[in-house]
């Protein structure tokens, strides 16, 4: 029985009469009626208004009724492209092969009709969305507009209505390829600016009448008549246009869609294919090694391209349908699509938290580079005066230096005007003074990873501040209880963990305690929304969700290497994973002093099922690293500093490793993967059952955004699943049935 609940998409219509173009049908796409909020998207019954209106305008073009039709949308959507939640329910994905085949009889349909089509792209149209517009012999959009392109691979399927066959038509191959391929793992839509550049769209019209204004001029533009000679089209221009057409009885503005066999255009689109992806790969080599850890849908997007010189539409877009049909039915579809929806329902809210304090001015307690980094993002997101306070002077006036040039940098990628930038920079300050922090509402700690330092940090912060001021503390691994000891109001204290770089990682960990109050944490959770991050919430446990998961794997890694297994064999291990680096690499972004110091807290804090490497605090002492530098290759080199210090004959595993280094045997490849695997099943059940989380959700959402985890995997806990792991590890799968094999 299906559990899928479709919001189906109205269509509006209603002719509408240009001077210079005649009787236009005009159709508006519509979310469901008191449901204006919602987008309008395209599920099964949603596509077939859709198809139905075009077709149905279509028919009265052919009987002569209308000149031309037009297709725009409602509000900030012109069409958000095919309903996710539909991919959710395993029911209702077998309704994508009846919606391709609707699309695709559309395009076909198009291709020969009478009159010109114009899509007025009001506002976002993504996937399916942009794919009905790619119908359309003119595109227009309003200047502004952001929210333009075919994200699908990224969710682990293709632009199969149309959008990989047609698309290459009409922003040519090069920029076709890097849309459909690349800029949806890049998270990059395309503007009204740049679509204008590229052809996507013909011309800015900020409105529909505008728009017909503009597509009048660009039917004439077809039969060669000089636009500064008239401002509007007889209706006879689109006859004699029609009558002109190589296809009999269609428009004669259109062009052939497909590249024929060895032509310039086949060329360029081979040639694009083949092009480099970064430094150290082509966009070929890249598609298989996605599809090598469990990603398929760029390659067959690749290989839907490759094969279109030569092709009819037809028979390019049953290509296209198959690859279509053989994804949305693959793991890496459904968990692209839950790790989807995961991110869109923890975006930042548009609502400020219920419950949260009022903040009006903020102190950091600390002026180093974390400090100074944060401090910035606090200026940002509150736009209230923030100040740091070091001890020393001349750290505190680098500290400021440091944040001010943030907000410099921020202007400078237009994110912010000059003119906030200097007000926000202006109301950043540093002191060394601890009572200048006495009026603040908030005060953030963000001193060395130090327990004892922290606590006197709080402490001393406690004897200045309000009663009802809020402590905040950055700590990765520390506990916020222990730090809160001996306050007199611990109910006070908030963990809130930044990821570094701070400007560019999403995620905020908010750590609660149990004493903190509610007023406490819905204000911490506020802040995070204000700075637009992802806020995950974690009980006060060692290392909370990221770290506590990520030492789990490093420590899985570190073990075989102190037991004498090589080097590189090792780092290649976990490549199926799909994670954006190999561990060395992690490690020495990490920073090996760091990552020695977390690993002894964590198992000293957890116990044995966590590895202390005595090879790592070698190097670490060292000041080594596991990589070396090359942009030659997609996975740095290993230093042969590793061999050096862990030994070929396991003699780096020294005393005081743990149980996890003196039992663990030189693992690498497949047997190494799966005890990592099993190690994460194990600490996610452990967590789960000690509330640390309360859903598995929570643990995938920080992983993906906090360590990069692959979003076709879904996070981690749908992979376990998937693999079996966490039924054999934990007895019982974290998701139930959905995302089972068999």
């Amino acid at each position: 029985m299906s559990s899928y609940t479709e919001h189906i998409t109205r269509v509006l219509t209603e002719d509408h009469e240009h001077p210079g173009v005649g009787t236009v049908a005009v159709l508006t796409f519509a979310p469901p009626e008191g449901e204006e909020k919602r987008p309008a998207t395209l599920g099964p019954r949603s596509i077939d208004a859709v198809t139905g209106a075009i077709d149905a305008a279509l028919d009265r073009a052919e009987a002569g009724e209308v000149q031309a039709i037009a297709l725009t949308g409602t509000g900030r959507v012109f069409l958000a492209g095919a309903d996710l939640s539909m991919f959710a329910d395993p029911t209702a994905v077998s309704n994508v092969e009846a919606m391709t085949r609707a699309a695709h009889a559309l395009q076909i349909r198009v291709r020969t009709s009478s009159v010109p089509v114009l899509a007025h792209l009001n506002g976002v149209a993504l996937g399916g969305g942009l794919e009905v517009a790619l119908m359309a012999d003119v595109r227009t959009a309003p200047a502004g507009l952001k929210g333009l392109g075919v994200p699908e691979t990224s969710l682990g399927i293709l632009p199969g209505w149309g959008g990989t066959t047609l698309l290459q038509s009409v922003v040519g191959p090069e920029t076709a390829v890097r849309m459909i391929l690349e800029d949806p793992a890049r998270d990059k839509q395309v503007g009204a600016d740049e679509a204008l550049e590229i052809g996507l769209i013909d011309e800015i019209a900020e409105d529909l009448d505008e728009a017909l204004d503009e597509f009048a001029a660009l039917i004439a533009a077809h039969v060669d008549v000089d636009e500064s000679d008239t401002d509007i089209v007889d209706p006879s221009v689109v006859e004699a246009v029609a009558a002109a057409s190589p296809i009999p009885g269609a428009w004669a503005g259109r062009e052939a869609p497909l590249p024929g066999v060895d032509t310039p255009e086949a060329e360029a689109l081979l040639d694009a294919l083949d092009a480099a992806h970064g430094s150290a790969e082509t966009r070929r080599t890249w598609a298989a090694r996605l599809e090598n850890q469990g990603a398929p849908a760029v390659a067959r997007a690749l290989d839907l391209l490759q094969k279109l010189p030569g092709s009819t539409l037809e028979d390019a877009l049953a290509r296209e349908a198959d690859a279509l049909a053989e994804l949305v039915r693959t793991d890496a579809a459904a968990a692209s699509m839950y790790s989807a929806e995961l991110l869109r329902r923890g975006k930042p809210g548009r609502r400020p938290v219920d419950g949260a304090r009022e903040i009006q001015r903020v102190g950091v307690a600390g002026a180093g580079l974390m400090a100074a980094q944060i401090a910035a993002q606090l200026a940002l997101g509150l736009q209230v005066p923030v100040i740091m306070r070091d001890l020393d002077e001349a750290t505190a006036a680098k500290g400021l230096a440091a944040a001010r040039e943030v907000i410099a940098q921020t202007a400078a990628r237009g994110r912010i005007d000059e003119e906030t930038a200097t007000t926000i920079a202006a109301a950043l300050d540093a002191t060394t003074d601890l009572q200048q922090l006495a009026d603040c509402d908030l005060v953030l700690e963000a001193v060395p990873e130090v327990l004892t330092i922290k606590k006197s940090v709080f402490a001393e912060l406690e004897g200045v501040l309000a009663e009802d001021a809020l402590l905040v503390t950055n700590t990765s691994s520390l506990s916020v209880t222990a730090m809160s000891e001996g306050l007199a109001h611990p109910e006070r204290v908030v963990g809130l963990h930044f990821f570094n770089p701070v400007a560019k990682m999403p995620l905020v960990e908010v750590i609660h305690t149990e004493a903190t109050d509610e007023a406490t944490l819905a204000t911490g959770l506020e802040v995070v929304r204000r700075l637009r991050k992802f806020a995950v919430r974690s009980a006060d446990a060692p290392g909370f969700i990221v770290n506590r998961l990520l030492f789990r794997v490093l420590g899985g890694v570190l073990a075989p290497l102190d037991a004498g297994a090589d080097p590189a064999e090792v780092d290649a291990s976990l490549d199926a994973l799909g994670l954006p680096m190999r561990p060395f690499a992690l490690l020495d972004l990490v920073g090996l002093g760091v990552a020695d110091h977390v690993g002894t807290v964590l198992q000293g804090e957890l116990g044995d099922r966590f590895h202390a490497s005595p090879g790592l605090s070698t190097m670490a002492e060292r000041s080594a690293h596991f990589t070396e530098r090359g942009r030659d290759a997609v996975h740095p080199p290993v230093s042969p500093t590793v061999a050096e210090v862990f030994g070929a004959d396991g003699e780096g595993a020294a005393d005081g490793a743990g149980a996890a280094g003196s039992e663990a045997s030189a693992l690498v490849g497949d047997a190494l993967l799966e005890r990592v695997r099993d190690g994460l099943a194990e600490e996610i059940a452990i967590m789960l059952d000690d509330g640390v989380i309360e859903r598995p959700e929570q643990i995938d959402l920080a992983l993906i955004l906090g360590a990069g985890f692959p979003r076709h995997r879904g996070g981690i806990t749908p992979y376990l699943d998937a693999t079996g792991t966490s039924q054999r590890v934990a007895g019982r799968s974290f998701h139930g049935e959905m995302f089972t094999r068999g």
